[in-house]
């Protein structure tokens, strides 16, 4: 149990740091005396074999270039956010993985931030505020996990997944290399869509422990990764217990929260869930009568389907037909334009713009000369806009020419 648990763990900060943080890939490179493999025995083993590590630990570093020097957590155009605002930006430090439970140190731009998991508590502690956060979590149920392989061949799942990815995206072997003094096989994802602005995503797996040492993510035609994590040095022989122990700084203030309840576990047996086809254009604008639909789209953003979803908010009846919010989808893949929109008052209007406006990475635009605000990078970008009575998001990982022409075409 302790071993799948840290193999969670070790999963769980390889998908942290491409969703949020990113961390730069620090080892050293080089060539390794690795032999061959292929795309499937490489995931093989990741699946049946990672979860025989149960410790590992060493220097950690990563940076993010996604948003130049804007952090996610910056507000009223704060460039000097603290605690973990400032890592987001960048930042190195020391990690710590080991029967389940995690340790990370991190020296961010504008201080310290240190997060230990053990059990059922957890703490952090951020140095700019000197505040220390004891967060109480819910209680592991007692029903053991299956082994992944007990319900599933690997195998077959694996093939299984590389076969539903091929139309959208390809998994190579693309090489090797030293990566933190090991070494590493580079499983790289490239998407097939000529029109997505999202270059590849690069996993640097040890070639003889098969955990993850390194994540890149890079923009089409670009060498350097916009977002990277990894090590730059590794050992996975076990630390002292007392790395997953926390006493808070003398004259630190204590803040004790308790997500027992919040973060329960799901039940064992969840009700199913209807899957539901996309909707056609006209039984969208059926549904949604509010709907804006594009007068031009760009070549490769062909309409897919949509989605119109009952929505509550506060102070109106579920039962009132137009509180929907309805969703367009263009194109396939990394090469998708989403059309978010759902009808908002005035007042709403204002509001959203008002919290907008202090998030110091949105910047201002026009749509059909009304005022926009963006969110522009090189992975992805959105624009959000009132047309009329209705709010409007479009995004993707396509270019921004693409997603100004098809908001400014909507009628």
């Amino acid at each position: 149990m302790r071993r799948r648990t840290l193999f969670i763990l070790i999963a769980v900060v390889a998908a942290a740091a491409i969703l949020i943080v990113g961390v730069v890939a620090a080892g050293a490179k080089g060539s390794s005396n690795l032999s061959s493999i292929s795309v499937q025995q490489l995931l093989q083993n990741v699946a049946t074999r990672a979860h025989d590590t149960t410790a590992m630990n060493g220097e950690f570093a990563w940076s993010n270039d996604l948003l130049g020097t804007s952090s996610l957590l910056s507000l009223s155009g704060d460039q000097t956010p603290s605690g973990l605002a400032s890592l987001l930006q960048g930042g190195s430090g020391r990690v710590w993985l080991q029967n389940g439970k995690a340790r990370i140190e991190s020296q961010g731009q504008s201080g310290d931030f240190v997060a230990i998991v053990n059990g059922t508590t957890a703490w952090t502690w951020d140095s700019m505020t000197n505040t220390a956060t004891r967060y109480t979590l819910p209680t592991p149920s007692g029903t053991p996990m299956p082994s992944p392989s007990a319900s599933i061949d690997p195998a077959t799942a694996i093939a299984d997944l590389v076969q539903k990815l091929a139309p959208t995206a390809t998994l190579s072997v693309s090489g090797q290399e030293v990566v933190a003094g090991q070494d590493a096989y580079i499983l790289k994802l490239a998407p097939v869509s000529p029109i997505t602005t999202f270059g590849s995503a690069e996993v640097a797996i040890d070639g003889h422990r098969w955990v993850p040492l390194r994540v890149q993510l890079f923009a089409k035609g670009s060498d350097t990764p916009v977002l990277s994590a990894g090590f730059k040095s590794v050992s996975y022989s076990p630390g002292s217990d007392s790395l997953f122990t926390f006493t808070p700084p003398s004259g630190a203030a204590v803040v004790h929260k308790d997500l027992s309840k919040s973060l329960q576990a799901a039940p064992s047996q969840p009700k199913a869930v209807k899957s539901h086809e996309p909707l056609t254009l006209s039984q969208a604008q059926a549904a949604a009568p509010f709907l804006l639909t594009p007068s031009s789209t760009p070549a490769g953003l062909a309409f897919k389907g949509a989605f119109v979803t009952p929505t509550a908010s506060r102070g109106t009846p579920s039962n009132v037909s137009h509180a929907r919010v309805a969703v367009l989808h263009y194109g396939a893949g990394f090469g998708s334009l989403w059309i978010v929109e759902t009808p908002a008052t005035a007042q709403q209007t204002r509001q959203i713009e008002q919290q907008l406006g202090q998030l110091s990475m949105i910047g201002k635009a026009t749509v059909n000369g009304a005022p926009a605000t963006k969110l522009q990078t090189s992975l992805g970008s959105a624009v959000t806009f009132t047309q009329g009575d209705v709010r409007v998001v479009v995004g993707g990982l396509v270019p921004y020419g693409d997603i100004t022409q098809v908001a400014s075409s909507l009628r």
